[in-house]
């Protein structure tokens, strides 16, 4: 597996469930800061991007081996 693969396996693993007890999102004109009651939306929102984007990088990984 390349290192994109595994940091995208590591933010399912511990990135995303992290995000339960609130988070930042930091932008150019600051941060936004989510309380974990209003997490729920955007943690399923970046957890179904990541997953896509986990399937992408490892079907085209199976076509280079």
């Amino acid at each position: 597996m390349s290192n994109y693969t595994d940091d995208l396996e590591y933010s399912l693993a511990k990135r995303v469930p992290d995000m339960e007890s609130g988070f930042s999102i930091s932008t150019n004109y600051g941060e936004l800061f989510i309380d974990a009651d209003e997490a729920e939306p955007i943690i399923k929102a970046v957890r179904r991007a990541i997953e896509k984007n986990l399937k992408i990088a490892k079907k085209s990984e199976a076509r280079v081996a």
